[in-house]
């Protein structure tokens, strides 16, 4: 599927945040999600599409493609420690797939090779081996 550019811009390759990245240096970007690439000029940065706006992101924050995957990511959501939190101490944490084809947040049950998309109704492999 082609992703098109808002505004005059090309895609470059693909990104997504590490997953052991911090929220605080992440600037809200999502785990999993993966965000075209449209200015790759500078040796520390790289200027990633997130939604409409340009955001400069670091490098070394970064997992940069070619191509996006067609793959859904699998994100494992980790205890803060912050109230609200609702994961026990002990609990290996939540976990979800990420769509490659909307970027919507899936949940699932058990360990499926593949799943649906609930939005899209894309279907494909989940990325277990990441």
């Amino acid at each position: 599927m082609q992703h098109p550019v808002p505004g005059n811009g090309n895609i470059l390759a693909w990104a997504r945040i590490y997953a052991a990245i911090t929220k605080s240096h992440s600037k809200s970007l999502r785990k999993g999600t993966w965000y075209p690439v449209v200015a790759d000029d500078r040796p520390d940065r790289v200027s990633l599409l997130v939604g409409t706006n340009r955001v400069d992101v670091p490098r070394n924050l970064l997992e940069i493609r070619d191509r996006r995957p067609v793959y859904f990511s699998l994100v494992t959501r980790f205890p803060t420690g912050k109230p609200g939190d609702t994961l026990e101490p002990h609990h290996p944490g939540k976990r979800y797939v990420v769509c490659p084809d909307c970027d919507h947040r899936n949940s699932f049950f058990g360990h499926p090779e593949r799943i649906l998309c609930e939005k899209c109704e894309y279907e494909g492999e989940i990325a277990w081996w990441e």
